[in-house]
């Protein structure tokens, strides 16, 4: 036995010189290893931005929508003629963004302004309006103006009993006002627009609407 080995330690060195090639081969698999865990980690660090950057895209964009109520006051213009006072109208709202700047709203409303000096004598008011609106990115804060065409549903009320047949009347619209946001997808509303309407009898039905509402985008 000695003589075959001649010594202990020669033999280790042949064991050593076989196992060799199996020790470098694990050495290039670990070598391996490592470097597609940097190119992964680099490639999940190139990626991650452009993820996040989409999860934060400023709203509105392009194909946003939002809905929304208001609710405020309507100032008649007239000073001819059956004579409105002023009234809180009530209106309701869906708008779509085309671009992040440039939108189109549809919104049907409410209101029932009394004819000044009578008790007992009303106008219901139903507009639905078509507008087109631009606004401008502030962070938070969202200017915009607008104009629109609008059918206006008018007839006269006596003790909260229809008085005649509601008739039509074309009108036009322009006015701006703000959002403020109170998060990526809800905002406050402020808003001020002159109404031109056609006659209605004796009465024009022309005004100004100060309002403010709630927008929740999606």
């Amino acid at each position: 036995m000695a003589g075959a080995c001649r010594g202990f330690h020669p033999c280790l060195r042949g064991i050593g010189i076989a196992f060799r090639p199996y020790a470098e081969k694990v050495k290039e698999v670990r070598k391996m290893r490592n470097r597609m865990m940097r190119s992964l980690v680099l490639a999940l660090c190139a990626v991650a931005p452009v993820t996040t950057a989409k999860a934060q895209e400023l709203v509105p964009h392009a194909r946003s929508q939002a809905v929304g109520f208001d609710i405020g006051a309507f100032i008649p213009s007239s000073n001819t003629g059956d004579q409105l006072d002023s009234a809180p109208p009530v209106s309701g709202f869906y708008e779509y963004y085309f671009t992040p700047r440039v939108s189109l709203r549809g919104s049907a409303g409410w209101t029932r302004p009394s004819v000044r000096g009578s008790s007992i004598d009303q106008v219901r008011m139903m507009p639905l309006r078509f507008d087109v609106n631009y606004n401008w990115e502030r962070g938070k804060w969202h200017p915009f103006v607008g104009t629109g065409v609008g059918s206006y549903f008018l007839q006269y009320r006596r003790r909260d009993e229809p008085l005649g047949d509601s008739v039509t009347r074309f009108g036009l619209n322009a006015g701006g006002g703000i959002e403020f946001f109170l998060n990526r997808t809800v905002a406050l509303k402020g808003e001020g627009r002159y109404h031109s309407v056609a006659d209605f009898g004796r009465v024009d039905p022309s005004g100004v609407t100060l309002t403010v509402g709630l927008k929740s985008y999606f």
